[in-house]
């Protein structure tokens, strides 16, 4: 079973929800569609969820939300209340990571960056205790697990050190343990390695931890190191997850590992497992233990998608991120079909041209790609007439003029034309036509031609209309300029639908209003 708790949607802010996904042989690069068996609506009203851990029986679910209240859930039960509940001391910090001791559904422990907190539930909470001082830098906290074989629990920190917490007092047996709480002590500060440790995961008989530096490693119950896999590209690691069965053929590295093991059988078999890495630069890889293969299975945009623009004939949709990120989708089909990386720059706006052969992209150092729409392959070499990062971009309807505007308040026009017998773009004019941001750029038909027109709108209030066929290269002329606002500011513009013999265009500016305008005479209707 899959849980999740929802923190970014402001409709199912505080639900908790459950799937159940099968088990999948071999890398599966479509999403997965799964219908939820169970959503406990209202969990979390007032904060959202910020940590969700499932019971390894799979019966009890607990929660952490953003604020300080904690529940433990049995999520087959029909109702929509916890089985207990707490609350925190603001002291004890944002509670960011939760998990069950896999020995005792009815323990788990949850930490912040400078306190972890042992539960025992049952009509009893455990109280929350913070970390002792010790005679080293200890860090902040990442996370925690239990020990697989004895009653310790392990905490990694941000100083590349395990703290050992064990408990105070005689082992209880499981069965007492649900009666009666127990405290909890950190006992030893183990330093395993300089860089921050961000991931840490008991597996069958191994402690694995991953790094700031993509290094993943392995140790025993003793805390000594097995092995590490380590890669130059791989960054800063999220979440490790292990395959369900061991690779073929099963014993390939086993003489490997038996000599660093004193438990070859049962540690070879584990490290024998291929496993996922996600990675806090959004790339997710997949190991191969036994070749040390780190194969990239998906990257995604490392900063906000700023562009996004749809096919005008199928049902792709191009997506741009400010990190250089340029992805196109199915949006159908829910499939990734391909992408490119701009690495001297980010993606600040797209426009696909009305046939559908070009997608144009705009970054942040001012230059303009225009790429083939389906390859991402450039159809020439790259523009940089631009002033400033470019803001807008937009096609004429014949496919004939680019336009552009930039955040030094100009507006660049290229044009296809015909060289040594193909079709090729170039350079036509710019000009610094505002004197406040371009809100928009609008290319439109005139009423008694075919041939394209092309606006602005800045936060100037003007409305500035240019004349493409008198524009010669490195001449743009500007047909007209009109003042649309008094006192408030507009902020976009475009074609009203052609309901009548009049043509208008609509404006919406910063007072909450509308209006149209006579496209011939820019008179407000």
């Amino acid at each position: 079973f899959l849980a999740w708790g929802a923190a970014a949607s402001a409709r199912h802010k505080d639900g908790v929800v459950g799937s159940e996904l099968p088990v999948k042989n071999g890398m599966q690069k479509a999403l997965i569609r799964r219908v939820p068996v169970r959503t406990i609506f209202g969990s979390h009203p007032e904060d959202g969820i910020s940590a969700i851990a499932i019971s390894q029986d799979a019966k009890y679910l607990a929660t952490i939300s953003a604020g300080t209240r904690v529940c433990v859930w049995k999520w087959t039960s029909p109702t929509e209340k916890p089985v207990c509940s707490t609350e925190l001391r603001p002291e004890f910090g944002y509670q960011d990571y939760v998990i069950f001791n896999p020995q005792n559904p009815y323990e788990f422990v949850s930490n912040s960056k400078t306190q972890v907190i042992f539960y025992l539930w049952d009509k009893h909470m455990a109280s929350p205790l913070s970390l002792q001082t010790f005679n080293s830098m200890v860090g902040h906290f990442s996370q925690s697990v239990f020990h697989f074989n004895n009653s310790q629990a392990l905490t990694g920190t941000s100083a590349g050190k395990l703290v050992v917490w064990d408990v105070v007092g005689p082992r209880t047996p499981s069965k007492e343990l649900r009666a009666k709480p127990h405290s909890m002590k950190a006992t030893k500060l183990v330093p395993v390695q300089k860089d921050s440790l961000t991931v840490l995961k008991v597996f069958e008989s191994c402690i694995v931890t991953g790094d700031v530096k993509g290094q993943v490693k392995f140790y025993d119950g003793q805390l000594q190191l097995l092995t590490c896999y380590s890669h130059s590209s791989v960054g800063p690691i999220q979440s490790i997850s292990f395959s369900k069965t061991p690779p073929d053929p099963p014993g390939a590295s086993l003489a490997y590992f038996s000599l660093r093991s004193d438990s070859s059988n049962s540690v070879s078999l584990t490290l024998n497992r291929n496993f996922i890495l996600s990675t806090s630069d959004a790339t997710v890889l997949h190991v191969a233990t036994d070749r040390t293969n780190f194969e990239k299975v998906m990257e995604e945009a490392k900063k906000a998608v700023n562009a996004i623009s749809c096919h005008p004939r199928q049902a792709l949709v191009a997506v741009g991120s400010h990190c250089g990120l340029l992805k196109v989708w199915d949006y159908q089909q829910t499939k990734y079909l391909v992408s490119r990386i701009f690495t001297q720059a980010g993606i600040q706006c797209l426009s696909y041209d009305p046939e559908g052969y070009f997608l144009a992209a705009g970054f942040t150092d001012g230059s303009v790609y225009i790429l083939d729409a389906i390859s991402l392959q450039s159809s020439c070499k790259e523009f940089k007439f631009s002033r400033g990062p470019v803001t807008h971009i937009s096609f004429s309807h014949n496919s004939e003029y680019l336009a552009t505007a930039d955040e030094k308040y100009s507006v660049t026009v290229y044009k296809r034309v015909l060289q040594n017998g193909s079709r090729c773009w170039e350079h036509l004019a710019g000009l610094h036509s505002h004197y406040k941001p371009i809100r928009s750029i609008l290319f439109g038909v005139q009423l008694d031609s075919n041939e394209p027109r092309l606006l602005s709108l800045g936060e100037d209030r003007q409305l500035v209309e240019y004349d493409l066929n008198s524009s010669s290269k490195d001449c743009l002329v500007i047909l007209r300029r009109d003042r649309v606002e008094q006192i408030a500011v507009p902020l976009c513009v475009a074609w009203y639908p052609q309901l009548s013999t009049e043509s208008f265009i609509l404006t919406a500016n910063n007072c909450y209003k509308m209006k149209l305008y006579n496209t011939t005479t820019k008179m407000c209707r």
